[in-house]
């Protein structure tokens, strides 16, 4: 990952904290985006948005040099790309499904808020619903592709020492 890269996913992540962070702080006040039967949901939602964010950003899962040492080589250009692809690939299908999950689970609020005549508000509620699952699902999607990331990777590199040694 590059330089710039690492720079601008950490902004994300920090991004995606604060919003998360200013729903919750939200939900306690008149200006609650969600309905209060969401207010667990949510709260396990900022803990595992939490945790992904410092598993990710913690470098677990991502020093493989020993290992390389094994296959008699320090070059890694072949796992780090695949395992960045991993990474992506689970953020944006968890994101996915963190939305569509949210949006289909506080459908009402649009309901709601067409019964009040504040159509535009339930739209907004539901709306910050949907990104809320997107930006959690995405954190959680992210870490779980870091340690399928890893699981694959360490496969490998076992498979590539048998192989060798097999062979040698």
């Amino acid at each position: 990952m590059t330089t710039y890269s690492a720079a601008r996913t950490a902004w994300f992540q920090q991004l995606a904290l604060i919003t998360m962070t200013a729903i919750v702080v939200l939900q306690n006040t008149k200006q609650a985006l969600l309905p209060a039967k969401q207010t667990p949901v949510l709260w396990s939602a900022e803990v595992a948005a939490i945790c992904g964010v410092l598993i990710l950003r913690s470098g677990w899962l991502r020093d493989g040099r020993d290992e390389q040492l094994r296959l008699g080589t320090l070059a890694n250009n072949f796992y780090e790309p695949r395992r960045e692809s991993l990474i992506s690939g689970f953020a944006v299908a968890g994101g996915v499904f963190g939305a569509l999950w949210w949006a289909a689970a506080t459908w009402g609020v649009v309901l709601t808020g067409m019964r009040r005549g504040v159509a535009t508000r339930g739209l907004l509620d539901f709306e910050v619903a949907a990104l809320a699952g997107a930006i959690t699902g995405s954190i959680v999607g992210a870490a779980i592709g870091l340690i399928a990331g890893q699981l694959w990777e360490t496969r490998h590199r076992r498979n590539r020492v048998m192989r060798q040694v097999s062979n040698g």
